[in-house]
């Protein structure tokens, strides 16, 4: 098997930025560990991380030829595993909704497809936008939202005319006069 795959695995594992932050964190305490005798460490990275992600762990390391009760060799080969993580592309996704786990595999699976590549997305929740996206990448920025469709389909003039409409044709017949009678009622009823 390719060196690259076993990497590629593990950071398949990390989809979105916020996870790759946790994954780092978690990084950072395991290394911290390497030089204590009472701790464990497999103990450790069983509590620390998923068993899916111990075990592509457990295999890249076995692939670079890493001794694990090495505290010297396994330190560097967790900051190599961090620096790889904090390289990762980021994708940014304005969103007008809170993702689920369908669509954060589904957006990092086309990235994979169609990129070629392991990348972070970062969402970003935007309720202004109304639906649709704005994707950030490599700073360039491309806009699909419903909100910019809208305003490149209707000006600020029409906005207007459109809620003066809607105003007018909601409004009572007769609007009630407010006197001392009026208030007596209210603060009875109260």
């Amino acid at each position: 098997m390719n060196k690259s795959t076993y990497l590629s695995y593990l950071l398949a594992l990390i989809k979105t930025k916020a996870y790759a932050e946790e994954v780092i964190e978690k990084i950072d305490e395991l290394k911290e560990s390497l030089y204590n005798k009472r701790i464990d460490l497999d103990k450790k990275m069983n509590e620390l991380f998923s068993f899916e992600m111990k075990e592509k762990i457990r295999s890249y390391s076995w692939q670079e030829q890493v001794n694990l009760n090495d505290p010297e060799s396994f330190g560097k080969f967790l900051l190599n595993l961090r620096s790889h993580i904090k390289n990762m592309p980021i994708v940014t996704f304005r969103i007008a909704f809170k993702p689920n786990g369908e669509i954060v595999d589904e957006v990092s699976g086309w990235f994979v497809e169609n990129y070629g590549k392991n990348i972070l997305l970062d969402f970003v929740y935007d309720k202004s936008l109304i639906g649709g996206a704005v994707i950030i990448f490599n700073q360039k920025s491309r806009d699909f939202s419903l909100k910019k469709r809208l305003e490149e389909r209707y000006k600020v003039e029409d906005w207007e005319k459109f809620v003066t409409r809607v105003r007018v044709k909601n409004m009572p017949a007769k609007t009630p006069q407010l006197n001392g009678e009026t208030i007596k009622q209210v603060v009875q009823v109260a």
